[in-house]
């Protein structure tokens, strides 16, 4: 069905690593088909993608910076006093936004009408659908080896590389190869300097590609499973209409999320929802990665490290105006006898915040392809 038949005397090894290729993506495939997490998998693979291919088009980029970036958090400066490198790094997450974008538009199914023209999302779905045309005239009965070979004439004739890396995963579900959208499969190892360019040669390197990256998301996808297990055996036992549970398995499916989109999905109030979340970090079940004090975003354990890449709030001061007057006390005399111990204050009365004000300060903000569109739209 796959048609290795009419390769078999192309190379040696080709038969071969053609068919280990189809059985690693139908494994990862049939194994994430209907899974729970597939949302989250989705985000976290995309954002392993964007960050391989911006490595093989020479910028530098993490995962864990790049998420930050995308929840429009504010990031902390980089390791480095060159005026270049730091510009290096803007370029960097400029560059993984637009491939984020790109990976965004071949699989938005929206309609042309309602994309954003003030946006990059009409140009990126042009592009994609050029890509997805061009990798979908494929010969039948030969699908893998003649996607290889559709993906080499479209970087031969000089076209974006961006967008046939992100139509790919949506040209092998448009074939008939997954049923899943896997945007971790992108032949990026066909992309490499030392990639041959020859048929045979491409194709026994793309075969290969795409068997390591369903091996990678079979084990990205096992760590999701690790995290969300572990998240609910840190809460331990609860009540039976305890709510805390679902709240561990909406933030296992969701990449991030805040209090306000947690209400929203469970169906109770804000403060509600933010005091699961807290109760969660407590407990060892979830972090939370922006630093601030208010519109918080929380995630699985496995999500700390974007904390590390955010400065956090911008802090101008306690209060506002003109900035509180600094006395300097004049030197005590060694001969002034010591002061007397303090009052014992009285016991203060228990202090009654209102929180009905704060429910029409937080916004949804938790999403991450709204928040790329509207990054697009400011450019």
């Amino acid at each position: 069905m796959l048609g290795f038949s009419a390769y078999e005397n192309a190379h040696p090894a080709l038969p071969a690593a053609l068919e280990r290729a189809a059985l690693a993506v139908a494994r990862l495939d049939g194994t994430l088909d209907g899974h729970p997490l597939l949302p989250a998998w989705q985000h976290w693979v995309r954002l392993d993608a964007v960050c391989t291919h911006a490595g093989l088009d020479g910028h530098r980029l993490d995962p864990q910076r790049l998420t930050a970036f995308l929840e429009g958090l504010r990031l902390r400066p980089p390791d480095t006093l060159a005026p270049h490198e730091r510009g290096a790094d803007l370029d960097a997450l400029t560059h993984g936004l637009r491939l984020y974008g790109l990976m965004l538009a071949a699989a938005d199914r929206r309609p042309d009408p309602d994309l954003d023209a003030g946006t990059e999302a009409p140009d990126h779905r042009r592009l994609t659908e050029e890509a997805l045309w061009a990798l979908s005239r494929i010969v039948p009965g030969a699908r893998l080896p003649a996607l290889a070979h559709a993906m080499r004439a479209w970087l031969v004739a000089d076209r974006p590389r961006g967008a046939v890396r992100a139509a790919l995963p949506a040209a092998l579900q448009a074939i008939g190869l997954t049923r899943t959208l896997l945007p971790i499969l992108a032949g990026a190892d066909t992309l490499r300097p030392d990639s041959p360019m020859d048929a045979n040669g491409w194709t026994l390197a793309f075969a290969r590609s795409l068997e390591r990256e369903a091996a990678d998301g079979l084990a990205i996808l096992r760590r999701l499973e690790h995290a969300w297990r572990a998240a609910r055996a840190a809460i331990g036992p609860r009540r039976s209409n305890s709510r805390l549970p679902a709240a561990v398995d909406l933030l296992a499916a969701t990449p991030l999320l805040g209090p306000v989109r947690l209400a929203s999905l469970l169906g109770c109030s804000v403060r509600g929802a933010g005091m699961m979340l807290e109760e969660l970090v407590v407990c060892g079940g979830a972090v939370e990665v922006t630093g601030r004090g208010s519109h918080r975003l929380y995630g699985l354990p496995g999500c700390a490290g974007i904390r590390g890449e955010t400065a956090g709030p911008r802090r101008y001061g306690h209060r506002r105006g003109r900035p509180p007057k600094i006395i300097v006390p004049t030197p005590v005399a060694a001969t002034e006898p010591p002061p007397s111990p303090p009052p014992v204050p009285a016991r203060l009365e228990r202090l009654e915040v209102d929180y009905t004000a704060l429910d029409a300060l937080l916004a949804d903000t938790n999403r991450v392809v709204e928040r790329v569109q509207r990054m697009l739209k400011s450019r």
